[in-house]
Order: C-alpha cells, then sequence, then structure tokens
C-alpha cells in the first residue's frame, strides 16, 4: 500500500459535501482490509508474525476508528487510519487517515474543521523529537532547542531533524542547502547554501553536545515508534472518556471544550512513559 499524491478539497466541494451531510446522508470511509502494515525497505507492504502487540495495536485502532466513523465532523471526510512501520515493528508506526484528510491539510484549513459542530483545536508536543532524545540521554533539554542566535527557527528545526536522519555529514549538508528555508538566505547561482548549511550543523551540534551521538544515526524512525506510542495511548485514554481526537503524527485535532483535558492526558501519559520534559503548547 502507498499514495503518491493526496487531494485537498476546495471549499466549494466541502459546501456541497456539507449540504449533502445536513439532510441525513452521512459520508463513510470504507473500512481497508489490514490496519497495521509493516513495509520493507523500498517501501512495498510485507508479511508479518501476528503477536499479542499486533493484535492489542489492531484492536485499539478498531476502536479508534469506529469512534471516528460514528461522530459528525464538518470540513473534512471521516477517513479510516492505519499505522503504518518501515521495515521493522521498532520504526515508524505513525497513524496515517486513508486518502490524508485532515492530515494532509494546512494547519488554517484544519481550523475550519467541526467535530460535532464545534470549532477545534490544534495542540502538539513542543519539540518533541529532541526531546525525546534528551530524556533517553538522562541529560537537561535547552528551553528552546530550535532557537540559535542569527539563524531563523523554521530553518533550525529543519536542519536539526536532517542531522538527526542523515546517516552522513555530505549528505546532511546538501539537505540542509537545498530546503526551501535555506533559499530564502542566499542567491541563486552561488554555493553560498553549501556554506551556510556547514555552519548552521556546526552551530547546532554545539548547541546539543548533550546528544552528540544522536546525530547522524537514522534515529528518526525509532523516535516515531516512540511518539506513535505516546499518539496512541493519549487516543485511547481520550477515547475511554468519550471525546474523539484527530492525529497529525505528534499533535491533535479536539473541540474547543475538551482542549484542556486533552492537554492533561497529553502531559500525563509523556510522564507515565518516562518523558517528564515534554510541553504542550497550541499549534
Amino acid at each position: 500500500m502507498g499514495w503518491q499524491s493526496s487531494l485537498t478539497a476546495t471549499p466549494e466541494t466541502i459546501e456541497r459535501v456539507t449540504a449533502i451531510m445536513r439532510v441525513g446522508t452521512k459520508l463513510e470511509s470504507v473500512p481497508p482490509p489490514e490496519t497495521i502494515i509493516l513495509r520493507d525497505a523500498d517501501g512495498r507492504p510485507k508479511d508479518y508474525k501476528e503477536n499479542s502487540e499486533t493484535r492489542k495495536m489492531r484492536l485499539r485502532l478498531a476502536g479508534i476508528n469506529e469512534a471516528i466513523r460514528t461522530t459528525m465532523f464538518t470540513g473534512i471526510i471521516p477517513d479510516a487510519m492505519v499505522r503504518i512501520f518501515n521495515k521493522s515493528f521498532n520504526r515508524g508506526g505513525r497513524f496515517y487517515a486513508l486518502g490524508g484528510s485532515w492530515q494532509s491539510m494546512s494547519k488554517d484549513a484544519r481550523k475550519q474543521v467541526r467535530i460535532g459542530g464545534e470549532p477545534v483545536v490544534e495542540i502538539d508536543y513542543k519539540t518533541l523529537h529532541p526531546a525525546l532524545l534528551y530524556a533517553q540521554a538522562g541529560v537537561q533539554m535547552p528551553e528552546d532547542c530550535y532557537s540559535i542566535s542569527g539563524w531563523p527557527r523554521p530553518l533550525v528545526k529543519i536542519a536539526f531533524l536532517i542531522l538527526i536522519n542523515a546517516k552522513k555529514e555530505h549528505e546532511a549538508r546538501a539537505a540542509i542547502a537545498r530546503h526551501d528555508h535555506m533559499a530564502l538566505l542566499t542567491r541563486p547561482g552561488t554555493q553560498e547554501a553549501y556554506s551556510l548549511a556547514s555552519d548552521l550543523a556546526v552551530a547546532i551540534k554545539a548547541r546539543h553536545v548533550g546528544i552528540a551521538n544522536a546525530f547522524h544515526s537514522d534515529k528518526g524512525a525509532e523516535l516515531m515508534r516512540l511518539d506513535s506510542d505516546l499518539a496512541e495511548t493519549v487516543m485511547h485514554v481520550m477515547l475511554l472518556a468519550g471525546v474523539v481526537v484527530l492525529p497529525v503524527h505528534d499533535s491533535f485535532l479536539v473541540q474547543e471544550s475538551k482542549a484542556r483535558m486533552l492537554e492533561e492526558v497529553m502531559l500525563r501519559v509523556a510522564y507515565e512513559a518516562g518523558y517528564e520534559s515534554l510541553r504542550v503548547e497550541h499549534a
């Protein structure tokens, strides 16, 4: 299973679909034949041996998908979700809505979504992957991991994540240099981007000496397994309280009236998993 592209509905399409739903016709997605998917190195689904862990994941996801199916949404078609792992069950595991749905929308577009007729807010874990790495290392995390004097914060964030995932320094430098955020700082047709990428990489590593072993480690997929487990638990706990939340990987859409409850659940789940330094913020 794989997706090569996604589509976002126009305002006119959303208006027409909403009109249909108002007269009592509820649009529903077709449940996928398999919701726990393991992909090989080429991104193709591969067979795996069923065990108690995969059965538990499938059962929890079935409950979440059923809750999504029976909840009234405005502004989206409530797609069912699958959970996708990469090469092994220690890598990946994030939740993906079939067809993209709310996950492929911009943040501004997601603000127009309604759950049970109520406006939503989006709440996420602040600097999630750095916080997980610092927790693993047992080292105090800086106040803002992506704040480095003289550099735009969005570029620092992208560069940090690239440095974690790229196995070789030259690959990381090239990826940082080619990113759209870097283009805003350099002149077209020059090699400035590569020089600045090297400087930024040095600055990031100097700021994060406490997790030096994480750079060029290809740990991103392992961190996704950790953050997807947090997401599963958050959704499960909220569902037990009768509240449906929609995951956007490390953030969640929830009704405004349930925002405080979600914040408390996210913090409690992180604390109980051993990540006391994790904080939440409104996206």
